[in-house]
């Protein structure tokens, strides 16, 4: 952050930032400290711009609206910082190369020119002095050649495990930025990330897709009356039957707050339903309890909607449709699964 926060300056500041949250009604998770104590100290100014807008135009505050400032701000830091490492890294592991590859150019070139003299000195009145001599230069410059082969050869392969493990420390850092901390799945860049790739391949391959939204039916009173920690795992739950059900080929995402989507390349909407179907049984079945105390949280429930991309399809259009399936199972009594209406004008529902 910066170095204000290392002084007595910093508790006041804390306490600044706890206390909005506080006001706000925003989760203390430790993304959300962090965007606001940049907030309070005014380390970004962009991220205080985003912050102070929205407070002035009434909201919304909500943890979209944080994790979007955090990815923003600090996912993205992140990832710049390991990108400059990893480059100045290989800066120097190539400047490196270099240099042993001009020093076994140099080599080489004396090797050439010792063996262009003891070529010219061979003639019939060599003596044995002189045969000596030659045979001594050209078996020293052979080892030097010999020796310079093997740096050479070990230089390019610490090289090469160098610049693996810096492309693997880049990957790491690339799939930290795309995994939603509490929930492990991918987050809402994984999921842009995936409709795209879907989409296109839809388009250039004729593979169909279908999306699939979830939303925990009552989340906000779960919250209310339990607290944020129970609410956590109470999403962290949501997210392990939804994995749990998906292919590997499928993209399991938090969506938003309390809200999940599974892109299912490859998959009809008949499966789709399935699937949902079979997710929406295991959280209704499950009795939640509360792992401080041990107290009965009840049955949870999940609404969902599901849709099948259509030729030609937005990627928007096609979220809009599964988002007013989910809508519509919300509105027809939740813990249900909604598909898109067939040709006949009528749709499918499953509870």
């Amino acid at each position: 952050m910066n170095g204000r926060l290392e002084t007595t300056e910093g508790m006041e500041l804390a306490r600044r930032a706890l206390d909005l949250m506080s006001e706000h009604s925003v989760a203390p998770t430790p993304q959300n400290y962090a965007v606001w104590v940049a907030y309070v100290s005014d380390s970004v100014p962009e991220l205080s711009e985003s912050i102070q807008a929205a407070i002035d135009r009434g909201g919304p505050i909500d943890d979209d609206f944080c994790d979007e400032l955090y990815d923003r701000h600090f996912t993205f830091k992140r990832i710049q910082d390991a990108v400059l490492e990893t480059g100045g890294a290989m800066s120097r592991e190539l400047g490196a190369v270099v240099k042993t590859l001009e020093a076994a150019e140099r080599d080489t070139a004396a090797y050439g020119e010792a063996l262009a003299g003891a070529s010219g000195q061979l003639d019939g009145d060599t003596d044995a002095v002189t045969f000596k001599r030659m045979v001594e230069g050209l078996v020293s410059a052979t080892a030097r050649m010999q020796r310079r082969s093997r740096e050479l050869e070990r230089r390019l392969q610490e090289t090469s495990v160098e610049v693996s493990q810096l492309k693997n420390n880049l990957e790491k850092v690339r799939e930290e930025a795309m995994t939603d901390a509490l929930t492990g799945l991918a987050n809402r860049k994984r999921f842009d990330e995936a409709m795209r790739k879907a989409r296109r391949n839809a388009e250039l391959q004729g593979e169909g897709f279908s999306l699939v939204l979830c939303d925990i039916d009552h989340f906000k009173r779960f919250n209310d009356t339990w607290g944020h920690q129970t609410g956590d795992q109470i999403i962290r739950f949501v997210a392990a039957c939804l994995s749990r059900f998906s292919k590997d080929t499928h993209v399991v995402s938090r969506y938003g707050g309390e809200e999940f989507a599974i892109v299912m390349p490859r998959t009809t909407l008949n499966e789709a339903s399935e699937i949902s179907d079979k997710i929406r049984a295991t959280v209704e079945s499950k009795r939640l309890l509360r792992k401080s105390t041990n107290e009965d949280l009840g049955h949870i429930t999940v609404s969902m909607g599901v849709s099948e991309h259509r030729g030609g399809e937005s990627i928007e259009e096609l979220i809009e449709r599964a988002d007013t399936n989910l809508y519509k199972s919300k509105q027809t009594g939740r813990n249900r699964v909604t598909v898109d209406a067939r040709d006949d004008g009528t749709g499918a529902a499953a509870a």
